[in-house]
């Protein structure tokens, strides 16, 4: 009873300290960030205006990876040809990571900039002009000053490619760079004919300057043709009241030019803050996934699909390596650890096979030279104890004498080639030990065959002299 009862003492001790030790493991590894569920985020995104809808999307976002335990830092600018400058400038420091960025902005196809997706909801092109100065057609803009924000920004970018077909040329329009509001304050004093903004259509900037200057978008009817030229812009519309029910403005549904805002990343942001970012985008946006993959951009925005971005959209979120072990993605993706894996396997069983056959040739090859031992002496060969062999000496003639005697020199060149497998580089772990009994297969032969020749028996353990 007293032996039982001290067993299980034993037996519950075991089972608390194994469960105890793999508590502390588990709190180890979670607290060291080796497997973890984003709370390592660290990046930058480029929006645009600070007034802008992308920069309070980024805003939204970044709060959101702030409750996850990352870090998102929200960097206004003047546009999106600035923030393609920026990501490619800063590549080599990676200060700057991600950008949002208008279809149609010049992206150079060796720039290394990729895209990660489209946001489902387009930026519009609006031109405010004062509401006692409307704009019914593009001829109308004949000698026009137009505001384009400041320069390098996707705005500036946009109008001047529009208006620079031959037939729009001779329009003579003046277009000049202002800060955002600026340029709708010169509108609403004259100074200019109309300002152009890219943003979309219920930002808070445009229902704030529309209602402080008095302005409204100009209604061109003729913009069909001038959207037609171009595959990645498309029309839309801006429904009546939008920015004021009381005083109607604007007074009717305007028909607005549209184009898509694409995510780009620099070459220098890794996977696992790529697949963190495409995360907090389809949180925050729901149709964000949906809107996914983009069919089609601009030939000038020379950024491909990032692979990360096309896996993430099969499935709509993170793969398992993606989500626990971030760290390990960064150095090679989940399908490229597969392939990895798959070829590891591939060469240990091609090494298991290789040492395999080296110990099939080596026992056919042992076999062989003991069977013309047998031809020679008779059947000497066995693998019990070795018998008494001192007053049996191999009454041969020479020739014989000669053949044991090659068959020896052979017998020394397996044991040789045996123990040169069982040191190789190529051998399997654990294979070592058939190559090492193969070899003392052959030294039971070898003593066997020189007893026989020489007549003098090989020394006894001190066991068999006290038997």
């Amino acid at each position: 009873m007293k032996a039982n009862s001290v067993w299980r003492r034993k037996t519950v001790l075991r089972a608390f300290f194994l469960f105890a030790a793999s508590a502390i493991i588990a709190a180890i590894v979670s607290t060291s960030n080796i497997i973890r569920d984003f709370g390592s985020f660290r990046a930058s995104v480029l929006t645009g205006s600070a007034g802008g809808a992308y920069h309070a999307l980024a805003s939204r976002l970044a709060e959101r990876a702030k409750r996850d335990g990352g870090r998102l830092d929200v960097v206004a600018t003047e546009g999106s040809i600035e923030n393609v400058s920026r990501l490619i400038a800063g590549r080599s420091q990676c200060i700057e990571k991600f950008a949002f960025i208008q279809d149609g902005t010049p992206v150079r196809s060796d720039a290394g900039l990729e895209l990660l997706g489209r946001l489902p909801e387009p930026e519009s092109l609006l031109l405010l002009g004062r509401r006692d100065h409307p704009v019914a057609s593009v001829a109308d803009l004949r000698g026009a000053s137009i505001g384009v924000g400041p320069e390098g920004s996707g705005t500036a970018y946009l109008m001047r490619r529009l208006f620079d077909d031959p037939d729009l040329a001779g329009l003579d329009i003046r277009m000049s760079y202002h800060a955002l509001e600026d340029q709708a304050q010169l509108v609403s004093q004259g100074s200019l004919d109309l300002a152009a903004y890219v943003m979309r259509d219920d930002a808070e900037f445009l229902h704030s300057v529309i209602r402080k200057y008095g302005l409204d978008i100009a209604d061109l009817q003729d913009l069909q043709g001038l959207v037609g030229r171009h595959s990645w812009l498309s029309l839309g519309r801006v429904p009546e009241g939008r920015y004021d029910l009381v005083h109607r403005i604007p007074p009717h549904e305007k028909i607005v030019p549209q184009v898509n805002t694409l995510v780009v990343a620099s070459p220098c942001a890794r996977r696992s803050s790529r697949i963190e970012l495409l995360v907090l985008l389809s949180a925050e946006l729901p149709r964000f996934v949906r809107s996914n993959p983009p069919s089609s951009t601009s030939s000038a925005t020379a950024a491909p699909l990032s692979s990360e971005a096309r896996q993430f959209f099969l499935t709509g979120e993170p793969e398992f390596a993606d989500r626990y072990f971030p760290w390990l993605v960064n150095i090679m993706s989940p399908a490229y650890w597969i392939y990895f894996v798959m070829a590891a396997t591939a060469l240990f069983n091609a090494l298991k096979g290789l040492s395999r056959f080296r110990l099939w040739r080596i026992d056919a090859a042992r076999e062989k030279l003991e069977a013309e031992v047998r031809q020679i002496a008779g059947d000497v060969v066995s693998y019990a104890p070795i018998p008494d062999l001192s007053t049996r000496d191999l009454m041969v003639d020479q020739e014989r004498r000669t053949a044991a005697q090659d068959v020896l020199d052979r017998l020394a060149k397996l044991r040789s080639r045996c123990q040169h497998h069982a040191k190789a580089f190529s051998t399997p772990m654990g294979d070592e030990m058939l190559f090492r009994y193969q070899q003392s297969l052959i030294d039971h032969t070898t003593v066997v065959l020189k007893t026989l020749v020489s007549g003098v028996a090989p020394p006894t353990s001190t066991a068999e002299r006290d038997d």
